[in-house]
């Protein structure tokens, strides 16, 4: 993360927490490496662990081992890394972010994904209507299936539909990605 470290409402859930779907599976050759409990404790002096260590391989970190199609949920905090992937085996990782509003509100992105800006309301709701979209694709699947009920489409009574329009709103969606 690029932002928050220095908040005074700095908490262990500040960065959000990621999705992490597995499309080949990985090991401890390929995959991601996290240190547990890391999310808890603020920025971290990841050189000073290195030379504690001895090497890049930290002591104390564990693999994400998947099988394909696996997903992992991971605080965005967790110190995380992979190793250059050397080996025969595909890595590919698709990635879903999530924060709480109060955490993005007002807060300019790092602008690693996508230019800098400041997320306000507006971007906000334009960046949930994905999770809207999600619902109603998941009720069309499955439609015996209770669907979930985001609270603040609940309260705002914003309904959406799951069609090609809604496919290509979704287009280039990564391009507002935060990078806090």
């Amino acid at each position: 993360g690029v932002t928050h470290w220095d908040s005074e409402d700095f908490d262990e859930d500040i960065h959000g927490f990621n999705f992490m779907v597995q499309a080949y599976g990985s090991t401890a050759v390929n995959g991601v490496w996290v240190m547990p409990g890391t999310h808890k404790v603020g920025k971290i002096d990841i050189k000073k662990l290195v030379a504690e260590s001895g090497s890049e391989r930290l002591e104390g970190a564990v693999p994400i081992v998947c099988n394909p199609g696996d997903a992992v949920i991971c605080n965005r905090q967790l110190l995380h890394g992979s190793f250059p992937n050397c080996g025969f085996e595909k890595r590919v990782t698709v990635n879903f972010g999530f924060h709480k509003r109060s955490s993005v509100l007002g807060v300019k992105g790092g602008g690693v994904h996508s230019e800098a800006q400041v997320f306000d309301e507006e971007i906000i709701e334009r960046r949930s209507k994905s999770i809207g979209y999600a619902i109603e694709a998941r009720k069309a699947k499955y439609k015996d299936e209770k669907p979930y009920q985001y609270k603040p489409f609940i309260h705002s009574q914003k309904t959406y539909v799951w069609d090609n329009q809604a496919r290509q709103d979704l287009k280039d969606y990564n391009l507002e990605d935060l990078s806090i």
